[in-house]
């Protein structure tokens, strides 16, 4: 593939043919197990069904991500939900579909699919609730395996990090945050960002992921660990009530 810096169009033009031809030999070809479909310094993740791999580039693992000198709590409440989210991928709305060998394939038993189906719309109905704006709302099945993912992986990474600390000395408050509050406070961090309102109107359309703000208020106040670890009172915004609260894995 030719690439020149003085010629943009011709470029494109190169790239895009180069793909296609790239795409067009694998046909007929043994899949291929070791590509990647992100490059190393891609600061994302993934979780391919039909591979039922997931990949984790070095980028994403440098901070807010992952910190060699964060202590444990901040850690697993940055990478460690992200590591338990794209497990969970596995088993959302779409990866549950697939089976261990990344075959479209009903593997579940007919009262444990009623029984994800009524999980799942929980979170669906959830995040139907979700304004940007009045009038904009996300789109609750749109959204449904990204916040399948962080339910999930916020709850498994912090019963990880509790796991982690058994027989050891007790973790540190720092900065008047006990360990549980930094846990919860990392996943606010490294989700936190800033979205012009004209894009997240596009994301509300088209975007499978909630944007950020959904991503930590969402997961969380479906948590009593939350409640519990900011001694939030019954009723609060952030508490999600008994009756409404969702829990698929």
């Amino acid at each position: 593939m030719k690439v020149t810096p003085d010629a943009y169009w011709k470029d494109v033009e190169a790239t895009r043919t180069f793909n296609a031809g790239y795409r067009r030999a694998k046909i007929g070809q043994p899949t291929d197990r070791g590509q990647w479909g992100m490059t190393p310094p891609t600061s994302n993740a993934y979780y391919n069904p039909l591979l039922n791999e997931i990949v984790f580039p070095a980028g994403i693992l440098q901070p807010p991500a992952f910190n060699m000198q964060a202590v444990d709590a901040v850690n697993y409440g940055s990478i460690g939900v992200v590591i338990g989210h794209e497990i969970s991928h596995g088993f959302d709305d779409q990866g549950a579909q697939f089976d261990s060998t990344g075959r479209l394939n009903n593997w579940w038993t007919a009262a444990d699919l009623e029984s994800f189906h009524t999980r799942t719309a929980c979170v669906a109905r959830q995040f139907d609730g979700y304004f940007i704006e009045p009038g904009i709302h996300h789109n609750g099945k749109l959204v449904l395996g990204e916040s399948i993912g962080d339910l999930a992986g916020a709850k498994i990474a912090f019963l990880a990090f509790k796991k982690s600390q058994e027989g050891k000395p007790p973790a540190p408050t720092i900065d008047g945050f006990t360990p549980e509050q930094q846990f919860f406070i990392a996943w606010g961090q490294f989700r936190g960002d800033a979205i012009r309102p004209e894009t997240q109107r596009r994301m509300m359309q088209s975007d499978p992921h909630p944007i950020g703000k959904y991503r930590v208020i969402g997961p969380l106040s479906n948590l009593p660990e939350f409640q519990q670890a900011f001694s939030c009172k019954a009723g609060t915004t952030m508490v999600r009530a008994k009756e409404d609260r969702c829990e698929v894995w």
